[in-house]
């Protein structure tokens, strides 16, 4: 989970990991990265506007990268159908989701249907 609004990552993570997720949290976009290449997680949910490195760079660095090309991706924005939703589409992610409209409660089964989990 690449997010660095503290509060909004520990509201989805509390649910994420009440229904049987492990999350592992990063929360400056320049180590996400190796922290991916080390953890190999199954989804990325992966925040747009971050520090030290954006999340469409980091995009399009998992999907140049061999190893986690495969990795599912899920972007996080608090912004409508703009030129970085597109972008990131374009990219490679697998969805995206508008911060300001996540239902918790839901959030697990759209990573579970993400992952092609029933």
């Amino acid at each position: 989970f690449v997010e660095d609004d503290q509060a909004f990552y520990n509201l989805c993570s509390m649910e994420l990991k009440l229904k049987g997720f492990d999350v592992v949290h990063v929360a400056d976009g320049s180590l996400a990265i190796e922290k991916i290449k080390v953890e190999k997680p199954d989804l990325v949910l992966l925040d747009i506007v971050l520090p030290g490195m954006n999340g469409l760079d980091i995009l399009k660095e998992m999907k140049d990268d061999e190893d986690l090309k495969n990795i599912k991706t899920a972007m996080l924005t608090n912004f409508g159908m703009d030129e970085n939703v597109n972008r990131a589409m374009d990219l490679g992610a697998d969805e995206y989701f508008m911060k300001y409209n996540i239902v918790l409660s839901e959030l697990p089964q759209k990573i579970n249907t993400l992952l092609g989990v029933k």
